[in-house]
């Protein structure tokens, strides 16, 4: 794990990250705080990159594809910081010295395998929340719903729209990973799935998972997020545009635009948090993320629950009425009380706590930037340490200042580096 910040105004972006990586191997987990993570993308022009996540690419480090661009990459200015980002992941499509393609099926496999973690703990998460209610439904049937669930995801957002095919994919080639793929595909499904009995239609939705999982604008597997942050020769202000990316897949990366962040005339300042940061939000937001996340879903739950027991205590009043009453409540009524009551928790949350700090940083010339950036770092660390947990995020802070006049400057750097 990492944690990463961009604290960044009209004058500059600064960029912190931590220097703590995680190694597994068997059943050994060992945490190295030796890592550097926060690069000069291109020497002399106004670009850094940071990454955090899976800290390699088919085993190798993201330093070394880092410096290869650099030498190789012949990129020079580039108009935005977006093209710095393209012409990254298009530089690791094809890149069989680093690469080769006999062993990229091997990351298909990684990457299905993943998936289907995913989907496990998906139905582990199923079944313990489901409660009494449902400690009588099947393995099977809870995975089954799992399955489901992952297969709708893959094609319909939550607003209700068509999930697209990823841009950095040709036409058809979903087909091709059909084909190329079998036999992993079957390797895995029978692997992890044959115990359970599944139905038809379950194993079919695994097979198109498995399709999806490449194609489809959706990464629930292991991936590395790559930071781009800085100037492109036509923007007069900083922008930051965060990549996500996977596995190699028929020689191309999967790979897209994850966010965009960008200060103009209207957006002064801002700041964004990456990885393992949940100090930096609970001190920006107010409250811990997952402590506000268990807090609207407990909300919610009681006030489906309080629906339930209040249409159920009219014994006297016809089923069909009951039940279209408590559908209606369920679908129309509480869905807008409840974004009301989030609605006016985040206008507090904004008023109260971070539009005083974006105010602050407004006006916060370079080094008020820089310090600001290693400060939100430093929180995260303190907390792995003060609690006692494995500090996957810990080690010297790297810090860099980009500016349109002054470029990339380090403010910190670890030794070696």
């Amino acid at each position: 794990m990492t944690s990463e910040i961009a604290v960044m105004n009209q004058r500059a972006v600064a960029l912190a990250a931590d220097s703590a990586v995680t190694l597994i191997d068997g059943g050994t987990v060992v945490v190295r705080n030796d890592q550097r993570k926060l690069y000069n993308l291109v020497d002399g022009a106004p670009i850094g990159v940071m990454f955090f996540g899976v800290a390699d690419m088919m085993g190798h480090p993201w330093e070394h594809l880092i410096e290869h661009f650099q030498k190789k990459g012949k990129s020079g200015a580039l108009p935005h910081v977006r093209d710095y980002a393209a012409k990254f992941g298009g530089m690791l499509d094809n890149l069989e010295e680093f690469f080769p393609r006999e062993r990229q099926k091997d990351d298909y496999k990684r990457l299905l395998a993943s998936v289907f973690r995913y989907v496990f703990h998906l139905a582990q998460y199923l079944r313990e929340s489901g409660g009494n209610q449902r400690s009588d439904v099947s393995d099977t049937t809870i995975l089954e719903e799992a399955i489901e669930h992952v297969w709708k995801t893959y094609q319909i957002r939550e607003d209700g729209s068509q999930r697209r095919d990823l841009s950095c994919f040709p036409p058809g080639f979903g087909a091709a990973v059909a084909r190329n793929y079998a036999e992993v595909i079957n390797e895995l499904i029978s692997y992890g799935f044959s115990p359970f009995n599944l139905d038809k239609v379950a194993l079919q939705h695994l097979r198109d998972i498995a399709i999806f999982c490449v194609v489809k604008d959706l990464f629930l597997e292991d991936v590395t997020g790559l930071v781009f942050a800085g100037f492109g020769t036509e923007e007069r202000y900083p922008v930051v545009v965060t990549y996500f990316i996977s596995a190699i897949v028929g020689g191309i990366v999967k790979r897209a635009e994850a966010s965009v962040d960008a200060i103009d005339s209207e957006v002064r300042s801002k700041i964004r948090v990456f990885a393992d940061s949940e100090v930096t939000n609970a001190f920006i937001r107010g409250i811990d993320f997952n402590l506000e996340r268990r807090f609207y879903s407990a909300a919610q739950m009681m006030m489906y629950g309080l629906v339930d027991h209040i249409v159920g205590s009219f014994t006297g009043v016809d089923a069909t009425k009951r039940e279209s009453v408590r559908g209606q409540f369920r679908d129309q009524v509480l869905p807008q009380y409840f974004n009301a009551f989030r609605n006016m928790i985040g206008d507090y949350q904004q008023q109260t706590y971070i539009n005083p700090v974006l105010r602050v940083l407004e006006i916060a010339a370079r080094p008020e930037l820089a310090e600001t950036a290693r400060e939100l770092v430093a929180l995260n660390v303190f907390k792995k340490r003060i609690m006692a947990q494995r500090q996957t995020v810990g080690g010297a802070i790297d810090v860099a200042v980009i500016s349109r006049e002054a470029g990339f400057q380090w403010w910190t750097k670890q030794s070696g580096g």
